[in-house]
């Protein structure tokens, strides 16, 4: 069994409350900051993972490679409370975001318009159905002129940010924090074979937070609802003038295909994408970027391809029947369970780990719908 390497900074050690995050995606890292925000008994943090902002990138660290941005959808009847409960934490992001982001501009956080473009609408977008209409919406509009092919458009206010900077925003925020406030900090890089090899680590530690991508569980199993969704991804250079530096636009074709441009920075831009479950490809393949590129060149045609960066790969930690944010007990350690997000991690960070800290007695989460 690995032993765990110390990559970080340790504070002023007094033996009181510990808590462990594990996991250092965009969750794990929300609920360590938002913790910090809100919470001024925590003692000692100690963050685990296998992979850490600041690291060299790997196709098994998700929250990187995200296109992040807030895309909402109407609840399916088939889904509708745990639509209902991920769409809350949307709001809860958005509006803790455009306050946050108008102090902290290095975040990369944005606000524009977001659109949305589908030639197959269900009957939960043509009828505006709950989480996609003007009262859960700001700015929402239906928009009467559409490009060829298309049944149904809205617009709305959304925001996007530079994953990998702003996830490198959020370690440097809990390492300000921890200063401020002289709470011990670690990041510690390990590979955990369970959540139960955490208290055999640190004896003293009195609550865990559980956001590993694909929910490792207390006897070092993993969650068997959890699967991944690869997903493939361009990074682009435009440097010309161009429309997508003021929204964001996704796509559906007929046949079920998102295609999407997001703006990541000043002339980087995002264009995607693949969903596809249950592939693990760790490489990209070169006939799903042919696939990304004509169909955006159809549906953006005023977008310049041509400078492509790189071409990403993740995978989207996602989970049968929803999201588990939670609480459970083992031998007396209180667990608070926050995964299973598949591609909304960014755009419901905070709203989890809102709910996460409200689970664990230390915050509370407000209804936004």
């Amino acid at each position: 069994m690995s032993k765990p390497h110390l990559i970080s900074l340790s504070l002023i050690p007094p033996p009181m409350s510990h808590v462990v995050v594990a996991g250092a995606g965009v969750i794990g890292l929300s609920i360590a900051h938002q913790l910090l925000l809100q919470n001024s008994k925590i003692q000692k943090v100690t963050i685990i993972a296998k992979d850490f902002p600041h690291d060299l990138l790997t196709c098994e660290y998700t929250s990187p490679w995200a296109g992040a941005h807030f895309r909402p959808y109407p609840h399916k009847p088939e889904s509708w409370e745990n639509d209902a409960r991920e769409a809350n934490y949307t709001r809860v992001t958005q509006q803790f975001f455009e306050k946050f982001a108008a102090l902290n501009p290095d975040s990369t956080i944005k606000f524009s318009k977001g659109t949305d473009f589908l030639e197959a609408p269900s009957k939960e977008y043509l009828e505006l159905g709950s989480g996609y209409n003007a009262d859960s919406l700001k700015e929402f509009k239906v928009l009467e002129k559409l490009p060829d092919g298309v049944k149904f458009g809205a617009e709305y206010l959304t925001f996007c940010l530079d994953a990998p900077e702003y996830l490198k925003f959020l370690q440097n925020a809990i390492e300000q924090l921890c200063k401020l406030q002289n709470i011990q900090l670690q990041f510690v890089k390990l590979t955990l074979p369970s959540l139960k090899y955490i208290k055999e680590l640190y004896p003293d530690v009195s609550l865990i937070f559980n956001a590993t991508a694909n929910g490792l569980q207390y006897n070092g199993s993993y969650d068997p609802a959890c699967f991944k969704i690869r997903g493939q991804t361009l990074l682009l250079n435009v440097t010309q003038p161009t429309p997508y530096n003021r929204k964001t636009i996704t796509h559906q074709s007929k046949d079920g295909h998102w295609t999407f441009v997001i703006r990541r920075s000043a002339t980087h831009y995002i264009l995607g994408g693949t969903k596809q479950p249950g592939d693990d490809y760790p490489l990209p393949r070169e006939s799903d970027t042919v696939k990304i590129l004509s169909r955006a060149s159809k549906v953006f045609p005023d977008l310049d391809t041509s400078d492509i960066i790189r071409v990403n790969v993740g995978f989207r930690p996602a989970r049968r029947g929803g999201s588990r944010v939670d609480k459970s007990l083992h031998e007396g350690l209180p667990v608070v369970h926050a995964y299973g997000l598949g591609g909304s991690g960014f755009e419901t960070s905070v709203g989890v780990a809102k709910h996460a800290l409200e689970l664990a007695g230390l915050g509370r989460l407000e209804s936004k719908l």
